[in-house]
């Protein structure tokens, strides 16, 4: 079964409000152009790009995905897991969808091999804490709703189980790691982008 790639993106402007305290809005901007194009071009790297789907509210983002060849999708909500199902009900979209989170700065090409190293209905990449979901694997796409938010790990695992699936669980740094909150962002000073000239 084929497997996609699906990136949701955030505007840019919305993108690490939690970062607030620590960055401004100018500088949040630039965090996430990069982070989004770190993920893509490593996604990029792992799959096709034609089998990679961008999905955001963000004219420039989609304008990026589109610049490498991977798939644009303008999200019709505001709302994760709607964006992902809307994604998965994309016409080309057959198979098994990967959703990757575009907030973690340790991602490498491993990370996502290890993720389709084994055939699973459903594999879980959990955050460092076990609460959150950083990436989900659901083949065929949507076997599962998603439920990625507060105790998203757990909710998505209880799915699993409702609909009599063992969810595979692929815990890796860099898959572990995601830049939420100012501590995070002080893990990674180098991420820290300078104040844009007046």
């Amino acid at each position: 079964m084929k497997i996609w790639a699906v990136i949701p993106a955030k505007p840019a402007e919305e993108g690490k409000s939690r970062l607030a305290e620590a960055l401004t809005l100018a500088q949040r901007i630039h965090l996430n152009h990069y982070l989004f194009r770190r993920t893509l071009g490593i996604v990029c790297a792992v799959f096709p790009p034609e089998r990679v789907l961008v999905i955001s509210r963000d004219t420039t983002l989609l304008g990026i995905a589109a610049a490498v060849g991977a798939q644009a999708l303008t999200e019709r909500g505001e709302e994760l897991n709607l964006a992902l199902h809307q994604a998965a009900d994309f016409p080309s979209l057959t198979g098994g969808l990967l959703a990757i989170s575009t907030d973690l700065p340790d991602l490498t090409p491993d990370d996502l091999y290890a993720l389709l190293a084994e055939p699973a209905e459903v594999t879980i990449a959990p955050d460092r804490a076990g609460l959150g979901t950083n990436a989900l694997l659901t083949s065929p796409a949507a076997c599962i709703p998603y439920r990625f938010g507060e105790n998203s790990f757990a909710l998505h695992c209880a799915q699993a189980a409702r609909h009599n699936i063992t969810p595979r669980i692929v815990s890796r740094p860099g898959l572990a790691f995601d830049l939420d909150t100012p501590e995070d962002l002080r893990a990674h000073p180098g991420l820290i982008p300078p104040e844009p000239a007046p």
